[in-house]
């Protein structure tokens, strides 16, 4: 893995702690892995957003709805039941910009900003990861079921 540990790390530790922050959810994190950019995927949501500056890339946040909808109830937003989806996407999006600006702020070496979050849906969906630059996978574990961050640098 060419990748700078130091920008791993960061995301890392920004999942764990943010997650625990804005949701009471303990996470622990797994060893962090290359990612087969060509094989499948058991997510069912991703929040992407992209970096730029003196690096630039792509970061993930991925889960499943399942803990989509757990981190929504414990955010203590209110929402009825035919919103529940939308407000859970939104919800993802809003994760991963705050995890992304939390690592961004640990990396103030590097000049870094990152661009809106968006989320992408559906069982396997596809994401155009950069050509020849190594994504790599950072899985974490919850009581609520698993969730990964991807980023990828070049």
């Amino acid at each position: 893995m060419a990748m700078d540990a130091k920008i791993i790390n960061a995301f890392l530790s920004e999942g764990i702690k943010t997650f625990q922050e804005m949701f009471n959810i303990s996470a622990e994190s797994k060893e962090p892995h290359l990612l087969d950019i060509h094989a499948g995927h058991p997510w069912e949501i991703s929040g992407l957003l992209g970096v730029t500056g003196s690096i630039k890339g792509i970061v993930a946040f991925r889960l499943h709805k399942i803990l989509a909808n757990k981190m929504l109830e414990f955010s203590g937003l209110e929402c009825k039941p035919q919103d529940y989806e939308d407000m859970a996407v939104g919800l993802v999006s809003e994760f991963t910009n705050i995890i992304s600006g939390h690592a961004v702020t640990a990396l103030s070496d590097y000049d870094l900003d990152i661009s809106p979050p968006f989320c992408v849906m559906g069982h396997n969906h596809m994401i155009s990861w950069p050509r020849n630059f190594p994504v790599i996978a950072i899985p974490f574990i919850t009581k609520y079921g698993p969730f990964e961050v991807d980023v990828c640098f070049k």
